[in-house]
């Protein structure tokens, strides 16, 4: 059941989901779409996930193989999801691909999609989209029964607890149109704008639709077209509310049959925290990106009329996910990315918002084609190595400060201020000596008496919050193991001075030196200081 308040009993700590009592960052990946249907595939794209190094595994359902006869409910599958994620150690959050997915609904079964007389579509664009109709009663109810066995499934067989939570449909939205035009919706515009929705757009100043309601009288009563001005923000604003309405309905018929968080996902547009049109997001219009999806211009409305969910997730495709991420984490506090790249820019990101904006979670998408000998996996690997080991310490020390960075030839430096020191993090060099590989990426936590950094393709530098002499008491270097972290050695003399570097995996001995030189490559210090 949602709540607002981050101390939830059970399944809450703090901004971090609960897993066997303790706070559990999600450091996670999600495999294809067709990954898991087959107990074949799903046995293989697991075991990809855990040999990679990830701690959960993100996994569709789709609801034509759990129900491929109405009232039928082959669970064979969600079976084998939750008895191979406990075997390999992973927790698993399922992905409901029910009525939409990709903002269309190619994972209804064939009952429904045959059916179009008790199953109707979406109209847009002076045609039948391929995309059922959130003002079909019969589908919401047909969608909510299944979820609900599904997750009266999931409950019978996870008695451990191996399922964290749960998400509902997949990038909802309608594309092709700003609203649905069809005879269902276009009675729904015709009809009095809910109150909820009312109460939404005049409580979310910073809402869009706000300043148009406003312009437009601010009445509180009367129909879509009576109340709000036309244009594109009123139609998405129209869908946000049919989908957040329908979505409730079947989030509402799973909660009952289990206790586990549940959230949606949204298809980023290029306008509601980005600046300009960006490669993989979404278009500028609502239809070019899925109207009525869980955007930011219509948060505020999703979550009055989906109070089941927990939070609003967004699925990030873009070079600067900065003001994503902290529009997301404003919300309710709890950021999740379900969806991000698996490559070295998407490895900087998921540092940055687990460190940077104390996100619950991170999961970047189709990890499970990775071949394991390759240096694109190796690099990912060596990513899910210091982030698990992130995840252990944030786990122990999870209101302790905490700091994550991302840095390239924009933002080649950064300084992180702790209670007693200041850590500054470096790229560049003053003689321009070293030429730095971007982007580098890394998360400092204090904690244990002192401040753990843990990162790639930088090096430190420490002082002092009060300006007086700095020195080491102690600089242990770590690695990464399944259990948290490993002692490698306790630097010191010449390997522990006022610079500790942290390179990338595999790095060379230092050129130019007579002494043979290997700078300690497992990313992850413990410094200890005092003051003279």
């Amino acid at each position: 059941m949602a709540q607002s308040d981050q101390n939830d009993a059970g399944n809450w700590r703090g901004h971090y989901l609960v897993r066997q009592g303790q706070a559990f960052p999600i450091i996670g990946a999600e495999v294809h779409n067709s990954s898991s249907s087959t107990v074949t595939g799903i046995h293989k794209s697991f075991r990809r996930v855990s040999d990679l190094g990830a701690n959960t595994v993100l996994a569709p359902v789709a609801w034509n193989l759990l129900e491929p006869t109405e009232g039928t409910f082959d669970t064979a599958l969600i079976d084998a999801m939750v008895s191979t994620a406990r075997e390999l150690g992973l927790a698993l959050i399922p992905l409901w691909f029910g009525t939409w997915k990709n903002a269309v609904s190619t994972y209804a079964p064939a009952w429904v999609k045959t059916d179009q007389e008790r199953f109707p579509r979406a109209i847009g664009g002076g045609r039948r989209l391929e995309h059922l109709s959130a003002f079909s009663s019969d589908a919401k109810e047909a969608d909510s029964r299944a979820f609900a066995a599904l997750m009266r499934r999931i409950r019978e067989v996870d008695a451990d607890r191996t399922v964290i939570a749960v998400q509902v449909e997949n990038e909802i939205g309608l594309l092709g149109d700003t609203r649905d035009r069809g005879p269902l919706a276009e009675a729904a515009f015709a009809s009095a704008v809910p109150a909820a929705v009312l109460d939404a757009v005049a409580r979310e100043e910073t809402m869009p639709l706000h300043a148009e309601w406003r312009s437009a009288g601010a009445s509180r009563h009367g129909s879509w077209a009576e109340v709000f001005p036309d244009g594109d923000r009123t139609d998405e604003a129209f869908m946000a509310s049919a989908f957040a309405s329908y979505t409730e309905f079947v989030a509402a018929a799973g909660a009952q049959e289990h206790d586990v968080p549940l959230f949606v996902n949204a298809w980023l547009d290029a306008d509601s925290v980005l600046d300009g049109p960006v490669a993989l997001a979404g278009g500028k219009r609502p239809g070019d990106y899925p109207s009525g999806g869980p955007v930011i211009p219509v948060a505020a409305i999703w979550e009055a009329l989906a109070p089941t969910l927990d939070f609003l997730a967004v699925d990030l495709y873009v070079a600067d996910a900065e003001p994503a991420f902290a529009a997301y984490r404003g919300r309710r506090g709890r950021l999740f990315i379900p969806e991000l790249r698996a490559d070295v820019p998407g490895i900087a990101q998921m540092f940055s918002a687990i460190g940077g904006h104390r996100a619950l979670g991170v999961s970047p998408f189709g990890v499970d084609s990775f071949d394991l000998a390759s240096p694109e996996a190796a690099t990912l690997t060596d990513a899910y190595g210091l982030l698990r080991a992130a995840a252990a310490l944030i786990s122990a020390n999870s209101e302790a400060p905490l700091h994550g960075f991302a840095l390239d030839d924009a933002n080649p430096s950064v300084t992180l201020e702790f209670d007693d020191v200041v850590v500054t993090v470096h790229t560049r060099d003053e003689w321009g000596m070293y030429t730095p590989t971007y982007p580098g990426y890394g998360i400092a936590i204090q904690a244990d008496g002192g401040v753990y950094v843990l990162g790639r393709g930088f090096w430190i530098t420490y002082a002092s919050r009060d300006g007086r002499e700095i020195g080491l008491l102690s600089a242990d270097h770590y690695r990464p193991d399944r259990d948290g972290l490993t002692l490698v050695s306790r630097l010191n003399g010449d390997e522990a001075g006022s610079v500790i570097p942290f390179p990338f995996a595999g790095s060379p001995l230092v050129p130019g030196r007579a002494i043979p030189t290997r700078i300690p490559d497992g990313g992850i210090t413990h410094l200890v200081t005092y003051t003279y």
